[in-house]
């Protein structure tokens, strides 16, 4: 059997620049109206998974400080895709909610990334597409704080 360590290893490489570049050029720049980062990307559609969210319970899913989520925070409410509303059960508290137009924003992006995932998988077997989901599902185990990759 072949070892394509090295092949893969660079097309890891590859993939991370591309995110890198997409995140400061703006995701799909070319098929949506608005220029957003990786981060402010995925706190939208962490935000649009549940109804209202706690901004604590977003950086903790996103792993980030919480200066990097207020700054991509401001930019999602400048865009008017997120507006805060006061918590009915502690008025102290803020939460965060999806608008109509950040949904109808995440109704576009959902079909230019459905677009792409089936490019990606288009010539793919069943079988092959396990073989990605354990690939991709290691190496995010692997970088979980609850794994010692000395264990090995």
């Amino acid at each position: 059997m072949a070892n394509y360590t090295k092949e893969i290893a660079h097309m890891l490489d590859r993939m991370l620049i591309k995110v890198l570049h997409q995140d400061k050029t703006g995701f799909y720049k070319d098929k949506l109206n608005y220029k957003l980062s990786l981060v402010e990307l995925l706190l939208l559609r962490r935000l649009n998974e549940e109804e209202t969210v706690k901004l604590q319970s977003v950086i903790d899913y996103l792993e980030i400080d919480r200066n990097h989520m207020t700054t991509a925070l401001k930019k999602l409410m400048s865009y008017k895709f997120v507006q805060k509303v006061p918590d009915k059960y502690d008025g102290r508290n803020q939460l965060i909610v999806v608008t109509d137009e950040g949904r109808r924003f995440l109704d576009e992006l959902s079909e230019v990334s459905q677009k792409e995932l089936d490019f990606v998988l288009k010539d793919v077997s069943i079988n092959e597409e396990k073989a990605i989901l354990i690939f991709l599902s290691k190496i995010v185990q692997y970088h979980t704080d609850k794994f010692d990759p000395d264990d090995i």
